[in-house]
């Protein structure tokens, strides 16, 4: 990795203190990456090096309540932490369009934030996260179903089985695993109920809204959380309504597709990203 150190970043939104990171040179293409409900900024960690090294600049960051962001005043809905994101990038500067990366949740709040700001936007890596602008009344009402019967069984759960099952049902990797364990150690339910409401309410009043941009949609072959279940029955609605969208499926990684394989994912990620020369 050619920068190992990345520069810390503090900015002020709505109350809460936002902490993010940059790495890499200034004047390079930014690709910002929003991490998943519960993880934290260091889950794009073996991103870091071939990104710098193919000559593009990084933005992570911990969205409130996660790592070293603190809790937001208030629930934040996705077009909340759409714009704290927006507020992040404002403040880098960057020297044109940007590619936003982010899973799971993460790819929520990249969707709401290229549906707040096209013109800012060169592309868009969703991360085990479904499309949020079906125009499928069938696909949202399953989306709808799956959340909240989520919602509803987790709610009958002890704590400890949910921590139990968010690092087996994510991560396939051992050492994934242990970072999944560390993160969500203090996981509560009203916490749990907040990531069902959200990602139950995103893209709301949005449906059927086209992206223009390219669009890489990645899973984890190995995947059986609900968000990526949605993701593999949204995904081909998304390739045929989109037209520079593509769906690629990533071998022996789980919903931490991007550190469970690190290798095939960042491949693809920097093919996906050295096409968009004509979008920057």
């Amino acid at each position: 990795m050619s920068d190992s150190q990345g520069e810390p970043i503090a900015v002020h939104r709505a109350g809460t203190k936002l902490h993010a990171w940059r790495y890499g040179p200034v004047d390079a293409p930014l690709v910002a990456c929003t991490h998943g409900g519960f993880m934290d900024n260091r889950m794009f960690d073996a991103q870091l090096g071939p990104l710098i090294d193919s000559g593009y600049q990084v933005l992570t960051w911990d969205v409130p309540g996660h790592g070293s962001t603190e809790p937001a005043n208030r629930d934040p809905s996705a077009v909340d932490l759409a714009k704290d994101l927006l507020s992040i990038i404002d403040t880098l500067k960057p020297p044109g369009r940007v590619c936003l990366v982010g899973q799971s949740l993460g790819g929520i709040v990249a969707q709401h934030v290229l549906l707040t700001a096209p013109e800012r936007v060169s592309g868009l890596v969703v991360i085990g996260a479904p499309c949020v602008t079906l125009a499928s009344r069938r696909l949202n009402l399953m989306m709808a179903v799956l959340w909240r019967v989520s919602g509803a069984v987790t709610g009958l759960l002890p704590e400890s089985v949910i921590r139990r099952q968010l690092v087996e049902g994510t991560a396939v990797d051992p050492t994934v695993q242990g970072y999944v364990r560390a993160v969500t150690a203090r996981v509560t339910k009203r916490q749990f109920r907040w990531l069902v409401d959200i990602s139950l309410r995103a893209g709301r009043r949005l449906p059927g809204y086209r992206i223009d941009q390219p669009v890489l949609i990645a899973r984890g072959a190995r995947d059986g959380s609900g968000a990526g279940k949605l993701t593999a029955r949204t995904a081909p609605h998304w390739t045929h309504r989109d037209p520079h969208a593509r769906y690629e499926l990533v071998p022996d990684a789980g919903h931490q597709t991007n550190q469970d394989n690190p290798e095939t994912f960042n491949r693809i990620l920097l093919d996906f990203l050295a096409e968009l020369d004509d979008w920057w």
